[in-house]
């Protein structure tokens, strides 16, 4: 009906959306539905009531009359008033929120700097102790104390044979370097500046790309010996560009290869954890050149874990091998015999190892930073080298039986003075260094960084070039006889 107007019964407002229940009274729908949500009967009557029996009615829209006090200059004043004291009242609020926030803040990085504190006390307390306890256990091995990493595995060791055996080659080897000269054909730094990839080799299968080592004849420079991630190692003849012998047998990835200098035996590691010796199958006169095949004369299955590196001693008749089982080991080579079996103090995990060039120490490296220089004949570790922040990528010893080259995680290339010990050099590259070589002479260092090949020079570390032919990481680096070439292995 125009012109009616409803008010609601619990209100008594007008209404905006009226709706009558079964006993005829109005109401305001948004009322009365919470009403009947709340209490499920009708708020006059008392008798139940549900939200189907509302009948809403139709009226014509009623514009509410605008309030009096907003009609007039006054009321508008005190409205503006009201709003704001409000805005005050919220920025106030506010202002106080914001004030404990910064006391909030303030604790938060006062607690942060005395953790950074406290974290740096027990940083310092922590190397301090680690030095003396290395300084406990070189005291305790100078004085015949007890072994603290030999491990008791029913192996022979090292008799007095043996040790003389070392030690001659060791005098003998240390005279004469005193009167080596540096051969008159070795390459100079000008030579080197201008080396260019020569030939580039696929030895292995293309099905599993990648060649992770490689070594060079000591005196049929033209052979080499790859282990690639097919699981085989491949004698190959530059001069011919052809394979001579496919070595397989390893289950897993080839790390490590090895020419013996005197003998027709080669020597590789793998991930799976063992050493084999190969020797022609036959023995047939046959030359370097011809195609042979070879056959595992011994397997040496001491460690573990994976072998990272095998180093071959001065004598020609033993190796060395270094595990991430966290352990080196000493095979005599003839009889073929693991005679000593040697964990790592800290348990970490080896990366690397090799023979002083001399044969009497043996160095490691770690996963958790460290170099350990091991006597051979007591197996103590008569020294660390500390000062990195990343695993101990490689190592290598120089000819000249002084200086030790290292590199790590932390890009970090170092030079040390044997004679010290002490670190007398230190070269911060922009990409890690993975594998070091020294020329025969120890002149020239080669280091795998990334893609490329840098060489230095001197205990300076000054650098002469920078070889760039691959295109993805280099695995292994060999130089030739008088630094006249260089072989290189990739994951290309």
């Amino acid at each position: 009906v125009r012109g009616v107007i409803m008010f609601c019964s619990i209100s008594g407002e007008i209404c905006q959306e009226p709706v009558v229940t079964k006993n005829g009274f109005v109401f305001e729908k948004r009322l009365i539905v919470k009403h009947i949500e709340a209490h499920g009967v009708c708020p006059l009557s008392g008798d139940a009531l549900s939200v189907t029996d509302l009948i809403p009615v139709k009226v014509p829209t009623v514009t509410k009359p605008r309030q009096l006090v907003t009609t007039s200059l006054p009321g508008l004043m005190q409205s503006f008033q009201n709003e704001w004291d409000s805005l005050m009242l919220e920025t106030y609020n506010l202002k106080k929120q914001l004030e404990t926030s910064r006391l909030e803040l303030s604790h938060a990085l006062y607690q942060n700097d005395a953790a950074c504190r406290v974290i740096a006390r027990l940083v310092a307390e922590r190397d301090s102790a680690r030095r003396d306890l290395e300084n406990l256990r070189q005291q305790v091995g100078l004085t015949g104390g007890p072994q603290f990493s030999r491990m008791d595995d029913g192996l022979q060791g090292l008799d007095n044979d043996i040790k003389t055996k070392l030690t001659t080659k060791s005098q003998l080897l240390s005279a004469e370097r005193k009167t080596r000269e540096p051969p008159p054909t070795l390459a100079t730094p000008a030579a080197i500046k201008e080396y260019s990839a020569v030939k580039s080799y696929p030895p292995h299968k293309a099905s599993s790309p990648g060649i992770l080592c490689v070594d060079i004849h000591p005196t049929q420079q033209e052979l080499t010996l790859t282990g690639g991630v097919d699981k085989t190692a491949v004698l190959f003849d530059q001069n011919t560009e052809k394979k001579i012998s496919t070595l397989t047998g390893h289950s897993k990835e080839v790390t490590c290869t090895l020419f013996h200098p005197t003998q027709d035996l080669l020597i590789t590691a793998s991930n799976d954890s063992t050493i084999r010796l190969w020797a022609p199958s036959s023995t047939d006169d046959e030359t370097h050149t011809s195609t042979r095949s070879y056959r595992t004369t011994h397997t040496f299955t001491k460690h573990k874990a994976e072998i990272i590196q095998i180093s071959l001693h001065a004598t020609h008749d033993y190796i060395v091998s270094a595990s991430r089982d966290h352990t080196w080991a000493f095979h005599a080579l003839t009889p073929c015999t693991t005679l000593i079996h040697v964990s790592e103090p800290d348990e970490s995990p080896l990366t690397c190892a090799m023979l002083h060039p001399d044969g009497l120490i043996l160095a490691t490296g770690t996963h958790g930073n460290l170099i350990r220089i091991w006597d051979l004949k007591s197996q103590k570790n008569v020294a660390t080298f500390q000062g990195y922040k990343g695993a101990i990528t490689d190592l290598r010893f120089s000819e000249n039986g002084y200086y030790l080259a290292t590199c790590a995680a932390d890009c970090q290339l170092k030079l040390w003075d044997l004679r010290g010990p002490k670190n007398i050099n230190s070269l911060k590259l922009d990409v890690t260094a993975s594998k070091l070589d020294y020329d025969y002479t120890g002149k020239y260092l080669a280091a795998a960084t990334g893609k490329e090949i840098r060489i230095f020079t001197g205990k300076n570390l000054e650098y002469v070039t920078t070889l760039d032919g691959h295109v993805d990481n280099v695995t292994d680096v060999k130089f030739g006889k008088d630094a006249l070439f260089l072989a290189s292995t990739s994951m290309d």
